[in-house]
């Protein structure tokens, strides 16, 4: 595991004096790009950090047997180097580099919640919200049921904007 990605195991406790930590979560979307320039440009007025979460959800080897130690090393490396090209795009915005976040083998909300409850520097858990009719299951879990089990607040960002300098 590269050292600079912190383990959900291992989290320090909170840091004082400054904005905490803004969560937002990884993924292909466009709905992540604006919740990360966002959480950046948000970061940056109020003395906080960004933290980018990466899910590798599990999957299912019980068919491949011997191929699983593989093909997990091969999501996790490629979980890494994900993260990393996202923490560049995150710098780039502010300057700053994010506190990064990798959690493997269970559900995106599982895995949010978890690092919330782990991380006391969280302070708040950003999501960009969809441009068509729906929203994604993130925000839709987020905004309902799986609020309660939050202990910061939810930020959500419409995906229409762009300009957040």
């Amino acid at each position: 595991m590269s050292e600079d990605i912190i383990d959900l195991d291992v989290v320090p406790k909170g840091r004082k004096g400054d904005g905490g930590t803004y969560l937002v979560i990884a993924d292909d979307s466009e709905e992540f790009k604006s919740a990360l320039l966002y959480a950046c440009a948000s970061a940056k007025n109020h003395r906080a950090r960004v933290g980018i979460l990466h899910v590798c959800e599990a999957q299912d080897f019980q068919q491949w047997g011997g191929v699983e130690g593989r093909i997990k090393k091969e999501l996790r490396e490629n979980g890494e180097k994900y993260l990393w090209s996202v923490a560049k795009i995150a710098n780039d915005f502010n300057g700053t580099i994010p506190s990064l976040y990798l959690a493997e083998g269970m559900a995106a909300d599982i895995a949010i919640i978890n690092a919330i409850n782990t991380d006391e520097k969280i302070v708040k858990l950003v999501l960009g919200g969809g441009r068509g009719a729906m929203p994604g299951p993130l925000v839709s879990f987020f905004t309902s049921r799986g609020l309660s089990k939050l202990r910061v607040p939810v930020v959500i960002v419409p995906g229409h904007l762009k300009d957040f300098a």
